[in-house]
């Protein structure tokens, strides 16, 4: 199996996936090799991306909190069908901790339930998360979003498009959540919250177990932070070379970064004699 991420390791500054590496993904599945990915985007975010490269696993969403089997389609209808596999939330009363420090700070908080995106108000740090998504975030009324919060979401963003602002909220909520939570961060700006325990790595050796697929067997890449659960629970761990210091300190192989071939070159390398000895 290969698995990889979307964003910073596989979709480039116009948010597009290079047509070399969807051949090269056409060429893998000739050899018998499944391939995924493993995004902290929602499902609905992530699933044209994951149709246009050609994955045929079912695909890990919400930073690992959600896998659901691949829709054929984009439609309302079509994503609906297609069966969530599993699912774990974000407890209510962690959520309203969060949704409390960020009305104090002024952090914007994405709240997701049911594939859908809830904030409190539509300004520029949600504008700069939903337009790299390509989303559409709905203001909470009724049920309003500490309603929603208290029920459980599939995962918390705290998004603040400032550098600075950025490390703020970063450094403030691994300190309120501590071991409770897992706080990580993907790109800069996103403070990702899932409940304790759930990562990429952990919805990789899940799917692993489902599928009788040996964790051993499988090449991850990634660029961030939150991709280093997914790397360490694979037997061949890459990075790109964009990728953060501490990605490219656990990889095993560097490839090129989004829009440069960079898939392409770890597939030849995976199919080579010596990368499947």
């Amino acid at each position: 199996m290969l698995i990889s991420d979307l964003d910073g390791t596989l979709l480039d500054e116009r948010l597009q996936i290079d047509p070399r590496d969807v051949v090269a993904v056409a060429l893998a599945h000739q050899e018998g090799i499944r391939v995924g990915i493993a995004t902290g985007r929602m499902y609905r975010s992530a699933l044209p991306h994951a149709l246009a490269l050609g994955a045929d696993l079912p695909l890990i969403c919400y930073q690992g909190a959600q896998i659901q089997e691949l829709a054929q389609g984009g439609s309302e209808p079509e994503m609906a069908a297609a069966k969530v596999l599993r699912r774990e939330e974000v407890p209510g009363e962690l959520g309203l901790e969060v949704l409390a420090l960020c009305r104090r700070r002024g952090f914007a908080l994405n709240v997701y339930q049911d594939d859908h995106l809830y904030v409190d108000r539509v300004d520029d740090d949600v504008r700069f998360y939903t337009g790299i998504a390509q989303v559409t975030a709905e203001v909470a009324g009724r049920p309003t979003l500490e309603d929603r919060v208290r029920r459980g979401s599939t995962k918390l963003t705290v998004v603040a498009r400032d550098r600075d602002r950025f490390q703020a909220a970063l450094a403030e909520l691994q300190e309120l959540l501590g071991g409770r939570a897992e706080v990580t961060r993907s790109l800069i700006g996103f403070c990702e919250i899932t409940a304790p325990g759930v990562n990429k790595g952990k919805a990789l050796n899940w799917l692993c177990r489902q599928l009788g697929v040996d964790p051993g067997d499988v090449v991850a890449v990634g660029d961030a932070p939150n991709d280093l659960p997914l790397l360490e629970a694979a037997g061949t761990r890459v990075a790109v070379e964009t990728a953060s210091e501490e990605v490219r300190q656990a990889a095993d192989w560097l490839i090129p970064g989004p829009g440069q071939g960079g898939l392409t070159e770890l597939v030849r390398r995976v199919l080579s004699p010596a990368g499947r000895r």
